[in-house]
């Protein structure tokens, strides 16, 4: 396993879900893992949005994550480090509900 994999694997072995994991599987998750990097006000995906072939973990920064009902922002929540972000469409395989912005660089 190369250092980036196992970097990843370290990192999300102490967050749930990935807590109950062994570090084998851990190993087998962070060699398909793509790191992506997103600057601060930075869009991952918006409402409506056709839904992406993955999910995300937050691995710094903050995400936050919000609707839009007339024509004002709510912010639903906030996504620190260990957060799974995407996960209900990604199984439900429906285009996202909210949408979810960088707060700080991530």
């Amino acid at each position: 396993m190369n250092t980036i994999a196992g970097n990843i694997a370290d990192f999300l072995k102490v967050y749930p879900p990935f807590d109950n994991l062994t570090f084998d599987e851990l190993s087998v998750i962070a060699t398909s893992i793509r790191v992506l990097a997103l600057e601060k006000n930075e869009t991952l995906f918006q409402i409506n949005d056709k839904l992406h072939d993955c999910f995300y973990v937050v691995a710094n920064g903050t995400i936050h994550l919000s609707i839009i009902a007339d024509a004002e922002e709510t912010l639903l929540n906030k996504c620190h480090a260990g957060d799974v972000v995407g996960l209900r469409p990604f199984f439900a395989k429906n285009n996202y509900m909210m949408t979810a912005k960088s707060h700080e660089d991530s």
